[in-house]
């Protein structure tokens, strides 16, 4: 009766700090926040061009940002020796982010994973979040083509209650680090792309050591109900409890389809154990089966440090020459830790010819900074005569960053 009770008060008692922005806005009556899906293609180069074809006819305006999935290759060793020699490959991927109605959401993911034979494993990662967007107009696409396009209703390999680790490392060569420590948790295939910093401490330095200001992002989708754990053995293993080594924090999913092609190599059997994770997940219509870590693995070191429900990401995708008087309106009002990095616009077909590279720039902040943040961005920024423009606002239930004092 207990436990009954405690789920009950954490579901309806969760603070929501984009849901207070959408509030305090509304209230103001100044810029409409539109309550949107942004989904997030991840495929191999190779697919590419078919995804952006349907994303252009689909008439979504798309931000394509170029990256890398990180995978064990696994070969006999030779001379019929026993054993097995393990080595990370790395394979080229295009990210391809936008935003729908949340109502098309579940439609336009099914278009996708058919467009892409998505279910295959090794072929890609699609997964969609809900969060408040800030831009001239709210998001339209071709309902005509749409409907056309869905074919197969893939909601039962779907999957829920996931959450969308993002780690940015500050030190040289940690992307392949955490990507090993991810594979070998069995946690998903990594994607590491490459941006900088613009924190204050980025450019003078903290204590005393020079912190580079390119930056490895490694991203990371993995089952929610063993999120902080694996979070905190991250922590741990990339040794992120140390000054200047890079931050990390989680965001909601709302559904997906992760990638589960972890290992390349040679095939023993009849069926892959990436094809009967994937049945599995199916049969149990989730990935609850898969628990493994105590959530209280690591409690002691970093527990005090996690911040459960009270944080907020926010995003801004801008023209190079306003994302710098973007990112200083931020640092006025306290936000530091800001990651940018270039990406590519795939206009839809309505739209005017626009910048070939744009820059996107996330930032982790708390919930008390949150609406201080958004109205000093909406104040400088320039979305009601851009339609490019974009602020987005997210809830960022975990978050971690080593502090000195």
């Amino acid at each position: 009766m207990r436990t009954m009770s405690n789920i009950k008060d954490h579901t309806v008692k969760v603070f929501s700090p984009s849901r207070t922005v959408w509030r305090t806005q509304m209230s103001k009556g100044i810029y409409t926040p539109h309550r949107v899906s942004r989904i997030t293609c991840i495929v191999n180069q190779l697919l590419s061009e078919k995804i952006a074809s349907f994303l252009s006819e689909l008439d979504v305006i798309v931000y394509i940002e170029t990256g890398r999935v990180v995978r064990e290759l696994i070969r006999p060793r030779p001379f019929n020796l026993p054993g097995e020699i393990v080595k990370l490959k790395d394979s080229p991927v295009d990210v391809f982010r936008f935003t729908v109605p949340r109502e098309n959401s579940r439609d336009v993911i099914n278009c996708l994973i058919d467009t892409g034979n998505l279910e295959i494993p090794g072929r890609g990662t699609v997964f969609s979040q809900d969060l408040m967007e800030f831009c001239k107009e709210p998001p339209h696409i071709n309902l005509d083509y749409l409907a056309k396009s869905v074919k197969n209703d893939h909601d039962a390999i779907l999957l829920h209650n996931l959450s969308y680790v993002i780690c940015v490392l500050s030190e040289p060569g940690s992307g392949e680090l955490m990507s090993k420590v991810a594979l070998d948790l069995g946690i998903c295939v990594p994607l590491v792309t490459f941006g900088s910093g613009n924190d204050i401490r980025d450019q003078l330095g903290l204590i005393r050591i020079t912190i580079p200001a390119e930056k490895e992002i490694v991203h990371m989708v993995m089952p929610e109900h063993d999120s902080e754990s694996l979070i905190r053995t991250l922590i741990e293993q990339v040794h992120l409890d140390r000054p200047g080594r890079g931050f990390i924090y989680k965001t909601p999913v709302s559904s997906g389809l992760i990638d589960t092609y972890m290992k390349a190599g040679h095939q023993k059997y009849a069926a892959s154990m990436e094809q009967i994770i994937a049945a599995i997940d199916q049969l149990k219509s989730g990935t609850g089966w898969r628990k493994r870590l105590d959530p209280d693995q690591g409690s002691v070191k970093t527990g005090r440090s996690l911040l459960p429900h009270d944080n907020c990401e926010i995003s801004i995708i801008s023209d190079e020459d306003r994302i710098d008087r973007l990112r200083e309106a931020c640092l006025k009002v306290g936000a530091t830790g800001a990651v940018t990095a270039r990406v590519t616009p795939l206009a839809a077909k309505k739209e005017e010819t626009i910048t070939s590279t744009m820059i996107r720039s996330a930032i982790s902040v708390p919930a008390d900074l949150t609406d201080s943040v958004v109205d000093i961005l909406l104040e400088v920024s320039t979305i009601r005569n851009n339609n490019t423009d974009r602020i987005h606002v997210l809830d960022s239930p975990a978050a971690y960053v080593h502090s000195i004092k």
